[in-house]
């Protein structure tokens, strides 16, 4: 979490939600220091006047960021190549996230982030601002603690340029599991569950 004192805001991460950008910029340009673990989300110690706010990411995005970035690396960070059946397919990926839903309890804290759904994530939190990754510099213009001289936003993730396009991993089957997996996010944030050729164009890398 980014906590701002003197510009009253308080930033909690989305796991695979522009994050690492929101923190440089936040921190840099924003007054922000960290409060917490990387992705602490306790916000019962903000003040109820201050703006707090989250991030928001297409689900098809997501899942094959998520995918790219704990199977696809050279170190198995997270164990999920050993646990997945076939970690260099996303088809199959996809429907193994899906069905690890339901055990979520049994994986360590990271594992879990990782895989659960933004509306785990954001659940019980009421937020006053949820930016959305695909307009994500709009959004956070709207940011009440943010003037018209916007910084550039940094683009951090090392995946970004080496995974292909979305649209690239989006068979029928893949398409399928993605929807089981995420459904909640689908419907909470208003995206469409159909796949419409490819997913939309990210203001930062994540």
């Amino acid at each position: 979490m980014i906590i701002s004192q003197e510009l009253k805001y308080a930033f909690v991460s989305t796991v695979k939600g522009g994050t690492n950008s929101l923190y440089q910029i936040l921190t840099e340009h924003y007054q922000g220091r960290r409060y917490g673990g990387f992705h602490h989300n306790d916000v019962r110690e903000i003040p109820a006047d201050w703006h707090l706010f989250t991030t928001c990411r297409n689900p098809y995005t997501r899942a094959v960021s998520t995918w790219f970035s704990t199977c696809m690396r050279k170190e198995d960070r997270y164990y999920f190549r050993q646990m997945c059946p076939n970690p260099d397919s996303f088809e199959v990926f996809a429907e193994w996230a899906s069905l690890m839903q339901s055990q979520l309890h049994r994986m360590n804290e990271l594992q879990q982030l990782l895989l659960m759904t933004q509306t785990q994530r954001h659940q019980g939190i009421q937020y006053d601002s949820i930016l959305r990754m695909e307009h994500l510099l709009s959004d956070f213009s709207r940011l009440p603690f943010v003037d018209s001289n916007i910084p550039e936003f940094p683009i951090i993730n090392p995946t970004r340029n080496q995974r292909g396009t979305v649209g690239e991993y989006m068979t029928t089957r893949a398409i399928q599991a993605v929807q089981k997996w995420m459904a909640p996010d689908f419907e909470k944030y208003g995206y469409s569950i159909e796949f419409q050729g490819e997913a939309p164009i990210e203001t930062s890398a994540a």
